[in-house]
């Protein structure tokens, strides 16, 4: 059974309030910042680390956004938009 459909869940829609994708991608850098800085305080490479993972951060975020966006794609195609 869907989740969604579960007594009681709301749909993700209403959790998110369509937000999920921007949010994401914030929490791939706010997660990449905080590793390095732990890394670095650490290691004591500052600012090394902080930079290497808010890179990785922003990549892993760019990466999921394409996600996102394929499978919109693919909900999309069976869409006629009036034309």
């Amino acid at each position: 059974m869907d989740g969604s459909k579960r007594r009681g869940v709301p749909p993700k829609e209403a959790i998110t309030g369509g937000f999920s994708g921007g949010a994401d991608f914030f929490t791939y850098i706010m997660a990449g910042l905080l590793i390095g800085m732990l890394l670095d305080w650490w290691t004591g490479w500052a600012p090394v680390m902080t930079i290497v993972w808010i890179l990785l951060g922003i990549g892993a975020g760019m990466h999921r956004m394409w996600q996102r966006s394929a499978i919109l794609e693919e909900q999309a195609k069976g869409i006629s938009h009036g034309a």
